[in-house]
C-alpha cells in the first residue's frame, strides 16, 4: 500500500491549496449576487440524520475493507471468528509505517467526524462519530487484534482534521453562485470533505440559490503559498530511508479567524494550518510536514484598548516526516494568549502553553519492525512559548520554542527529549508578494534502559518567494 498511502496525502495537501484559492482567488470577485436578504437558508439550521450519517460511517469503513480483502490483504479477512476474538482478547500496538499510523488513520477518521459533522451535529456532537467510527473499526474492520495507537491517531487525529477541513469546505462553497463558479466550488469542497460533497449531492442543494450561514465566514482568513529552498544540516540529517539535504520546497500557511478575538466563540472559530511539500526526497517523505491546531475555548483574563490577554485551550495535530526525523502526535495545549497594540495595526501577540499529548510518536535509534516501523510510542509533555510582531501589511517576524518530554510506553523502554526554536521572517512586498525565511535548530536527547544514549542535532534553513492572499492576515 505504500503508493496510494503517498498518493492520499499528496491529495490531501493538493486539495487544501485548491480549497484556499477557491475560497480567496479570483472567483471570489464575480457578478452581482442575490442579496441573502431574500433567500432561504436551510443550512443555517440543518436537522440531524442519524441513521444518514450512520450509513456514511458504514460506508467509510466497507470501501477500504473490501478493496484490501480483494487485493488479499491478511488484515481485512474478517469474519464473526476474527470479531470474537478481537473483543475477548487483549490490544496491542501495531507496527504499521509511520506514514499509515500518523497520517492515513487521521484522515480516515476525519470522514467518521464529518459523518456527523455535515449531517446536523455541531463540533461536541460529532466527537463520538470519531471515537466510536474507530472503535468499531478496530473492532470488526480488521482480523488484527485492536490497537491503541491506531485508536488514538484515528479519534484525535480525526476531530483536528475532520474540523478543520469541515470549515474549509463550507469556506469554498458558496450558496449564492451560479455557473462556472458555483461548479468549481462544489467540486473542491467535495473533494475537500467527501460526506459533504454527497449529503448536498442527496439532498439538492448543489444548485440551489439559497443565503450562506454565518458560521460558514470567518472574521478574517489569511493565507500564504512560498515556494523557494529548504537546507537540512547536523547529525539528524543523517537518516537511511533517504533524502536530500538540499530540497526545493512549496509551503501553505492558512490562518482561519482572528487568533485572539475569535478564541472565545465556537470550536475552531479560529485555527491555524500548515503543510510543507519537499522536492529531492524519498516518496515517503515528499510530504515532510503537517500541523493543523484550532481553538476549543477560552476566558478572559484582563482587556483595554492596548492589551487583551485570555486562557485558552486548543486541539492540535502534527505529522513531521524529514530525514533523521520522524514525529507525529495528537493532543492539547493549555495557556495564556495576549495581543498588545492595534489589532490592524503594529501588534505583538503572545502565547505561553502546557503541552499535553496523549499520543506521539517518535523516530527510534533502534526499534525496526518487519512491519517497517522505526518508531517508539509515548506520551508527550512539555511546555511552548510563541511571540509574533505583525508590522500591518508589510512585514512579520515570529519566535516560538518548545520543549518535549516523551516517555516511552511502546518501543525500547526509555525517554526521548526534544527542543526546538525557530524564528520566521516575512516580508510583503507588492500586492500579496513578498519573501520569507526560516531558521530552525532541533536538539534530541533520547537515554534508552538498555542501549546506548543518542543525542541528534540538526538545522533547518529556508528561503523563498511568498505570496499571500485573503483579508485581515498578519
Amino acid at each position: 500500500m505504500p503508493a496510494e498511502r503517498v498518493a492520499v496525502k499528496v491529495r490531501f495537501v493538493v486539495l487544501v491549496v485548491a480549497a484556499a484559492l477557491l475560497a480567496g482567488g479570483p472567483l471570489a470577485a464575480q457578478a452581482k449576487k442575490p442579496s441573502a436578504a431574500t433567500l432561504p437558508c436551510p443550512d443555517c439550521n440543518p436537522p440531524k440524520r442519524f441513521w444518514w450519517g450512520f450509513g456514511e460511517l458504514m460506508v467509510v469503513q466497507a470501501v477500504p475493507s473490501t478493496i484490501n480483502h480483494v487485493r488479499g490483504a491478511e488484515w481485512a479477512k474478517i469474519s464473526p471468528a476474527s470479531w470474537a476474538t478481537n473483543l475477548e482478547n487483549p490490544w496491542q500496538w501495531d507496527n504499521n509505517q509511520f506514514l499509515n499510523n500518523q497520517f492515513s488513520h487521521p484522515y480516515h477518521g476525519s470522514l467518521y467526524f464529518n459523518a456527523g459533522r455535515t449531517n446536523g451535529y455541531n463540533f461536541w456532537e460529532s466527537v463520538p462519530w470519531a471515537f466510536g467510527g474507530s472503535l468499531m473499526w478496530e473492532e470488526f474492520g480488521e482480523s488484527w487484534a485492536p490497537s491503541p495507537n491506531d485508536w488514538f491517531n484515528t479519534s484525535l487525529g480525526g476531530i483536528t482534521l475532520g474540523e478543520m477541513l469541515y470549515r474549509m469546505s463550507t469556506l469554498t462553497l458558496d450558496n449564492t453562485a451560479t455557473g462556472m463558479e458555483r461548479v468549481l466550488r462544489e467540486i473542491g469542497a467535495t473533494l475537500l470533505n467527501p460526506p459533504m460533497g454527497f449529503n448536498r449531492l442527496m439532498a439538492g442543494r448543489m444548485n440551489d440559490i439559497t443565503a450562506n450561514p454565518a458560521s460558514w465566514r470567518p472574521t478574517k482568513i489569511w493565507a500564504a503559498m512560498d515556494g523557494g529552498y529548504q537546507g537540512l544540516s547536523g547529525s539528524s540529517t543523517q537518516d537511511s530511508a533517504g533524502g536530500s539535504r538540499d530540497q526545493g520546497l512549496f509551503a501553505l500557511r492558512v490562518e482561519y479567524g482572528d487568533p485572539i478575538a475569535d478564541l472565545g466563540k465556537a470550536p475552531f472559530s479560529t485555527f491555524r494550518l500548515m503543510a510543507d511539500l519537499n522536492s529531492n526526497a524519498s516518496p515517503k517523505r515528499r510530504l515532510s510536514n503537517l500541523y493543523a491546531r484550532g481553538s476549543l475555548a477560552a476566558w478572559p483574563l484582563s482587556q483595554s484598548d492596548r492589551a487583551s490577554h485570555q486562557l485558552a485551550v486548543l486541539m492540535t495535530y502534527e505529522y513531521i516526516s524529514l530525514p533523521g526525523l520522524e514525529f507525529g502526535g495528537q493532543g492539547f495545549v493549555g495557556g495564556v494568549v495576549s495581543r498588545f497594540g492595534a489589532p490592524k495595526g503594529f501588534r505583538v501577540e503572545t502565547e505561553l502553553f502546557a503541552n499535553f499529548m496523549p499520543i506521539a510518536a517518535l523516530q527510534s535509534d533502534y526499534y525496526v519492525t518487519e512491519e517497517g516501523r522505526d518508531y517508539d510510542y509515548g506520551l508527550g509533555i512539555g511546555a511552548s512559548a510563541a511571540a509574533r510582531a505583525v508590522w500591518g501589511t508589510r512585514a512579520a517576524l515570529s519566535a516560538r520554542g518548545r520543549y518535549l518530554w516523551t516517555p516511552v510506553l511502546s518501543g525500547f523502554n526509555g525517554d526521548h527529549y526534544q527542543t526546538v526554536g525557530s524564528l520566521e521572517g516575512r516580508l510583503y512586498l507588492l500586492r500579496g508578494l513578498g519573501v520569507t525565511s526560516t531558521l530552525l535548530l532541533y536538539h534530541r536527547s533520547s537515554n534508552y534502559e538498555l542501549y546506548p544514549d543518542i543525542t541528534a542535532d540538526g538545522t533547518l534553513f529556508r528561503i523563498g518567494a511568498s505570496y499571500s492572499f485573503g483579508r485581515g492576515g498578519p
